[in-house]
């Protein structure tokens, strides 16, 4: 069944991605026989590791949609571009971290787990509907990946690939309530922070009482002061109110169909 997953995937999507990666390799000073050539090479070696995961990666999730799977491997081959340069750029070999012995050998040395750990398969879901940039920081963070390589390989700074990685956190909380803590009381709140949870819609005051003190506050602050403002009130860095108002337009979107699925 895999096998023919594999295939199915192969057929429908092999040209592509080697297009893809392709188009992003003739940005670098390669020629374009080599661009295609580099292509094709780090495109065969993302579906070995496709082949390899089996049932816990794409292979095992027919059930999800088109779109779904399509940004999986497209991301999937972008990271096999990223990790090519970045071994060009030090003296270090590939670990294959897919290897079961070398997993138990080294993982224990990592700052937390292994740095290629599966996602559960509601969790891989969720993390699959991120927009892009957001999606990419998640994933390098949770391969243990450091902010400075972070930043290299999303073309930004170091702090902006920390902030995009805990946008998606917050994304994910939004738009799904059971990741995050249990609601706090209304009534314990500030003032000031019950009076504007009071002007918003049950589905949005549901997914920001689960929200941590600086998230909540920044999004009920967002759009009335400018973000300077909202860090000085907060206590907190302007860095860390910008990652949470990004988030605004998603808790505006919330519907009655949210606050349902929430409750």
């Amino acid at each position: 069944m895999q096998s023919e997953r594999l295939a199915a995937l192969f057929e429908a999507y092999g040209d592509r991605l080697v297009r893809y990666a392709y188009s992003r390799l003739c940005g670098t000073r390669m020629g374009n026989g080599e661009a295609w050539a580099l292509a094709e090479d780090v495109t065969q070696s993302m579906w070995v590791r496709v082949a390899r995961s089996g049932a816990s990666d794409v292979l095992g999730h027919e059930e999800w949609s088109e779109t779904e799977t399509r940004k999986i491997l497209f991301v999937r081959v972008k990271r096999e571009i990223a990790e090519h340069f970045a071994l060009m750029r030090s003296s270090e070999t590939v670990v294959d971290w897919t290897e079961p012995a070398t997993c138990n050998a080294l993982c224990p040395l990592l700052p937390s787990q292994c740095a290629w750990v599966d996602l559960p398969d509601y969790l891989a879901k969720m993390v699959a509907a991120l927009p892009e940039r957001e999606r990419e920081a998640l994933l390098l963070k949770l391969d243990g990946t450091p902010h400075k390589v972070m930043g290299e390989r999303l073309e930004c700074s170091e702090s902006t690939a920390d902030r995009l990685a805990k946008t998606a956190l917050l994304l994910l909380q939004i738009d799904n309530p059971e990741l995050s803590c249990t609601p706090v009381a209304m009534e314990s709140l500030p003032e000031w922070e019950q009076r504007a949870l009071a002007g918003r819609s049950a589905a949005q005051r549901e997914v920001l009482l689960r929200l941590d003190d600086v998230a909540r506050g920044a999004l009920l602050l967002s759009g009335e002061v400018p973000t300077r403002e909202i860090a000085k009130r907060l206590g907190v860095s302007r860095e860390r109110v910008i990652g949470a108002t990004v988030c605004a337009p998603v808790l505006r979107a919330l519907g009655v169909e949210d606050m349902e699925q929430a409750a």
